[in-house]
């Protein structure tokens, strides 16, 4: 008896390979067989029963929401990224015109801030003179400050740091926006060695993270710091 069962199993399977083959060689034959698709009935999970052609619809139709969220994504991405590479174009031509290190600045901050819509910049740079440190807090860090080792990894490394920042972290570059930042991302001032850090900080959580990509921060970091260079020993 078991036998004649897994015999009928056996044949029943080899027949819907059969059909599954013969369907595959002949792609045309619910076109000279249309009548078919409407007396066939597809049962879904939730229990109801569509007809084959009407399920078909539902697929094609999910298949094209599909590329089009794709395709919208790509676009978004395309003038995403023709907005920043005019802003660092736009940022390069200013920088120019430069003549001192608050020029440098507030050009990097008017570009940020005003034209890119960053919500909070700070630009801190290391220094050995304690002096300055103490009267420009906001601008100077010393370089013996312990704080620094918050942001080794940038620093040692001159790694640009993406994603939510500790307290601390946010404490050190942002200051008095630490409560309303969610996530920033830092990046290191730098040529042979790191001479100081931008941060760039969101009120939203995710619009900074580690697995986003950092080109244009690249960019960024090295064009800053080619401009600030100069006036690092006046």
């Amino acid at each position: 008896m078991t036998t004649q069962v897994q015999s009928r199993q056996n044949e029943d399977e080899v027949d819907e390979q059969q059909v599954v083959d013969y369907l595959i060689a002949h792609p045309d034959f619910f076109v000279e067989h249309a009548l078919l698709l409407d007396d066939m009935n597809i049962t879904h999970n939730t229990g109801s029963a569509v007809s084959l052609i009407e399920r078909q619809v539902k697929v094609l139709r999910e298949k094209n929401q599909h590329f089009e969220t794709q395709l919208r994504e790509m676009v978004d991405a395309v003038h995403d990224n023709q907005r920043l590479n005019l802003s660092l174009q736009r940022l390069t031509i200013s920088l120019f015109s430069a003549d001192s290190l608050d020029d440098v600045i507030a050009m990097v901050n008017d570009e940020l801030l005003n034209k890119l819509a960053t919500d909070a910049v700070s630009i801190k740079l290391i220094t050995t003179d304690e002096v300055r440190t103490e009267k420009q807090p906001e601008r100077y860090i010393f370089v013996d400050d312990e704080r620094l080792v918050l942001f080794k990894k940038t620093i040692d490394d001159k790694r640009i740091q993406c994603g939510r920042l500790s307290e601390d972290q946010k404490a050190l570059v942002f200051a008095e926006q630490v409560s309303s930042i969610g996530s920033g991302a830092v990046l290191p001032l730098a040529d042979a060695e790191t001479y100081g850090l931008i941060g760039l900080g969101s009120f939203d959580d995710q619009r900074y993270h580690p697995g986003m990509g950092t080109e244009f921060l690249q960019q960024l970091s090295d064009l800053v710091s080619a401009a600030i260079r100069p006036y690092l020993s006046d």
